[in-house]
């Protein structure tokens, strides 16, 4: 028994010493197919390496243990496969499924990504976990980070335990404590609150909702504000804006410059105009295009004793 492993292992090192010795890597390799170790720039099977540097193709398994330091230490390192690294996968293109210990550092990414710590590249497309966060510049697909989601576009699904962030965010995004940027477009939940310049779709916050332009359906625990409001709006205690379209209605007050629609709370307030139907104990429009339901109701454009009228007031 002995002898046979002896003769097992002679041929093993007989077929090393002879194999493909390129670029510190000695491996079972035939025109770049096979078995790998080191830091071979191409193969096309199973390759194991310390530290990846300069590396073009892998399809296969790459496997490896340490970051390589550098900016950009795999400027055309294209993985195709699964991807492995003790400490942090490193390359230019992945396609397939990437693993980190600590993390993946990528350009761009097809596929899965499972970082221990987090996930960061420029364009990621696909599924996408990290223990802390997931960041990028463009991603598409499903992010699910610990603490946080964040890049410039986003487009998918994506849960962060405290937040999402990012510039352009369309899908669904729900955040522990909230979820802001520029341009929202989906649904959208934040424990405490959702926040952008610009949100299209449904909004629902633990403690409220703001923006400047907000269109569709929005429900904030306290209240919903912005400076142009088109759509259905609930407030805990109020809704604010410069302008409101639609309906809303609120605990204590809604406030506007301008109201268009169906605006229901114990008081209601437009300081310019009113145009529709407003419910509450106490309504108020300095210029009133429509009907007023309440005990007292103030219309600023009425004549004399009709500006202030209990029950009903209207004036086209």
């Amino acid at each position: 028994m002995r002898r046979a492993t002896l003769v097992v292992w002679a041929l093993i090192l007989s077929v090393l010493a002879t194999g493909v010795a390129r670029a510190g890597s000695i491996g079972l390799t035939y025109d770049d197919h096979g078995l790998s170790f080191g830091n071979a720039p191409i193969v096309h099977g199973l390759r194991i390496n310390a530290v990846d540097r300069d590396v073009e193709k892998v399809n296969g398994i790459n496997l490896t243990f340490w970051m390589p330091k550098g900016k950009d230490p795999n400027p055309y390192f294209r993985m195709t496969g699964l991807a492995v690294g003790v400490v942090a996968p490193v390359a230019h293109r992945l396609t397939g499924v990437g693993i980190g210990g600590l993390g993946l550092k990528l350009d761009q990414m097809t596929g899965i990504g499972i970082g221990g710590l987090g996930i960061g590249g420029d364009e990621l497309t696909g599924l996408f976990m990290g223990g802390l966060g997931v960041g990028g510049d463009k991603i598409t697909g499903v992010g699910l980070g610990g603490l946080g989601i964040g890049g410039d576009e986003l487009t998918g699904l994506f849960m962060g335990g405290l937040g999402v962030g990012g510039d352009k965010i369309t899908g669904v995004g729900l955040g522990g404590l909230g979820i802001g940027g520029d341009e929202l477009t989906g649904l959208f939940m934040g424990g405490l609150g959702v926040g952008g310049d610009k949100i299209t779709g449904v909004g629902l916050g633990g403690l409220g909702i703001g923006g400047d332009k907000l269109t569709g359906l929005f429900i904030g625990g306290l209240g919903a504000g912005g400076d142009n409001l088109t759509g259905l709006f609930f407030g805990g205690l109020g809704v604010g804006g410069d302008r409101i379209s639609g309906a809303s209605m609120a605990g204590f007050h809604i406030r506007a410059d301008e109201l268009r629609g169906i605006h229901i709370a114990p008081w209601v307030h437009a300081k310019t105009e009113s145009r529709g139907l407003s419910v509450a104990v106490f309504n108020y429009s300095n210029e009133l295009h429509g009907l007023q339901l309440g005990v007292l109701n103030w219309a600023g454009n009425q004549e004399g004793l009709l500006k202030l009228l209990p029950l009903v007031n209207y004036h086209r």
